[in-house]
């Protein structure tokens, strides 16, 4: 039986340095995400109507894919619905999250 690790844990700048230049075009094709009611980022406090990764949006262009993060948004009180992406947040997609080390943002000591 395999643990997975914990996730990798990121300033929002860091974040976004990382992903300049490979960053998704929402307005090509159709995205999707997870909108929830509004939630606060765990380690700063700010408010977001989506799923978030350091305060980038989770995308991905198939609704299946992000199934089971809607299903655990449920079980914590989110009320998430998958919908098509059509907001200016900063993104990341599903598979960039995953390859990052499923980034949060946290307050580095």
């Amino acid at each position: 039986m395999s643990v997975p690790a914990a996730p990798t844990v990121y300033e929002v700048d860091e974040l976004s340095e990382l992903l300049s230049g490979e960053g998704v075009d929402t307005n090509e094709g159709e995205w999707y995400a997870i909108r929830t009611d509004p939630w606060p980022c765990p380690a700063c406090g700010e408010v977001f109507d989506w799923v978030t990764a350091c305060h980038h949006v989770v995308v991905t262009d198939n609704r299946d894919d992000l199934i089971d993060h809607a299903v655990r948004c449920a079980q914590v009180g989110r009320n998430p619905k998958i919908v098509r992406y059509e907001d200016g947040l900063p993104t990341i997609t599903l598979w960039q999250w995953r390859a990052l080390g499923r980034p949060v943002h946290g307050i580095k000591r």
